[in-house]
């Protein structure tokens, strides 16, 4: 197994090793320290996703590539501005060349990375489709965690904002709790399963 391989097991080993310990100290646990994991939950879920995010994006721009050789997509999302120079550019006599734009998508460029900081903090189901589309990637399998992830946003930015959510009986949070694990686990699977062929799939190039 390469770097690149043991890299992407590593990221996902980490995140998934620190689910399996919630759910084990979420067992007969109370509502405060469930509401608290419900916060490490959402966590694992927003920085297990910026951390391959941020690794894939990090491993295109070490090939160095053309613009012209980048998915489009990837470049929709992370380069829009590109897309804004090329509408600028176009002019009569660019229409009558041959080969219009042969000089700038020959240009190298660095695909924007990811703001950890300003970026995804609030990783709801429209901020992971829309890093599924950039990325291509076939988001089926995940399709069924979509309410899940609303519930688990709510219930981290309830926690973090306003405390302790309103009275509920412990069993049903700790069933909360295990549910919104398993969509995490389920998403963060997905993901690392399908970067782990995003090159050899040529997912990054045109």
């Amino acid at each position: 197994m390469g770097a690149f391989e043991d890299s992407i097991h590593s990221k996902y080993d980490e995140r998934v090793g620190t689910l399996a310990k919630i759910k084990a100290r979420s067992i007969g646990a109370d509502a405060l320290v469930l509401s608290a994991m419900n916060v490490l939950s959402y966590a694992q879920l927003e920085g297990g996703i910026k951390d391959l995010a941020s690794y894939i994006i990090k491993e295109v721009n070490r090939r160095n590539l053309n613009l012209g050789d980048i998915s489009p997509a990837l470049l929709q999302w992370r380069n829009s501005e590109e897309l804004d120079r090329y509408r600028n550019l176009l002019n009569f006599e660019l229409i009558g060349s041959s080969d219009p734009f042969r000089p700038h998508l020959s240009r190298k460029t660095v695909v924007r990375p990811i703001n950890r900081r300003g970026e995804f903090n609030q990783m709801n189901w429209p901020s992971l489709m829309k890093l599924y589309t950039g990325f291509r990637l076939n988001s089926t399998a995940i399709q069924g965690f979509e309410s899940a992830v609303g519930d688990l946003v709510s219930a981290r930015n309830t926690a973090a904002h306003h405390g302790l959510p309103p009275p509920l009986a412990a069993t049903m949070l700790e069933l909360q709790l295990r549910g919104y694990v398993v969509a995490v686990e389920g998403i963060l699977t997905d993901l690392s399963l399908q970067m782990l062929t995003f090159f050899s799939n040529r997912l990054h190039l045109r």
